[in-house]
């Protein structure tokens, strides 16, 4: 059996559907803008679906309407499906949130102390200013907070006991998981979506996260597996920045993100 039979999972993806599809429901009726991102909106490009390997996938949305999703989610999912984030947990691990199913399990390859559903990655779109210094100086300190944030949360005896163990407990006693998610949170945000004509997606190095803004624009929509979801209005301008030539299947598969996943246990019975 070759790599790519092996990583193949549909019953994973059709869960992973099922997650979108809720997404998609909530934000249409509530008028909220949402896109496919990075390898889910590869997919529907290119595979009019998932990529065939694909474990898991990216959903953007604009600060405003992201907010605005944060703040009444849990009131708008239906059973099976909340969201997660540093507002419901301080010890999540990331900066974006997620849309997860409530009735799986699911643990990050990273060695955090966090166990959630399969997830959906909801990440939030903000402004960016075209002024070069203050460009640098706000990825400097996004990236300074988001190493801080690892550190804090990361198992500190992943390496063992020995001296790769000291940075992190350092860390641990400087700092609370709910101060720097505080602090990443307001740098994110730092330039108004609505004010200005650059976006970025901080999950990305600015010269491939950093797109003018008519390049998401409008949501475009586009087949999916057997459904219609939206995604960005310039798709092939988004994917050639993100990959190049991105109609060429990789070489290599990259590895799965996770380390443990059961599609027929609640998370919350993870270890009874």
């Amino acid at each position: 059996m070759s790599l790519l039979e092996e990583r193949r999972n549909p019953e994973l993806q059709q869960c992973l559907l099922g997650i979108l599809k809720v997404i998609d429901n909530v934000c249409h009726k509530h008028n909220l803008r949402y896109y496919l991102l990075a390898g889910t909106c590869l997919g529907a490009i290119r595979h009019q679906g998932f990529i065939p390997w694909d474990d898991d996938a990216d959903v953007g949305m604009p600060r405003r309407d992201y907010d605005k999703l944060l703040a009444h989610a849990n009131e708008w999912l239906p059973e099976g499906y909340e969201l997660v984030s540093s507002n419901t947990n301080p010890r999540y691990p990331y900066f974006f949130a997620r849309i997860q199913d409530a009735r799986t399990t699911y643990i990050l390859r990273r060695q955090f102390d966090f166990v959630g559903g399969l997830p959906v990655d909801l990440y939030p779109i903000d402004g960016m200013t075209k002024n070069t210094f203050m460009r640098c100086w706000h990825y400097i300190r996004l990236n300074f907070f988001k190493k801080l944030l690892y550190f804090c949360l990361i198992d500190p005896y992943k390496h063992g006991h020995g001296p790769r163990s000291w940075l992190p407990l350092l860390v641990r006693r400087l700092f609370s998981p709910a101060f720097l998610h505080q602090r990443l949170q307001h740098i994110l945000a730092e330039f108004d979506y609505d004010k200005n004509i650059l976006i970025a997606d901080h999950d990305y190095k600015p010269h491939k996260g950093i797109v003018p803004k008519e390049v998401f624009g409008e949501p475009k929509i586009i087949n999916f597996e057997d459904i219609e979801l939206t995604t960005v209005a310039q798709p092939d301008y988004y994917l050639r920045q993100l990959y190049g030539n991105y109609m060429e299947l990789p070489k290599e598969l990259p590895p799965q993100n996770f380390r443990y996943l059961d599609l027929h246990k609640p998370y919350r019975e993870y270890g009874q």
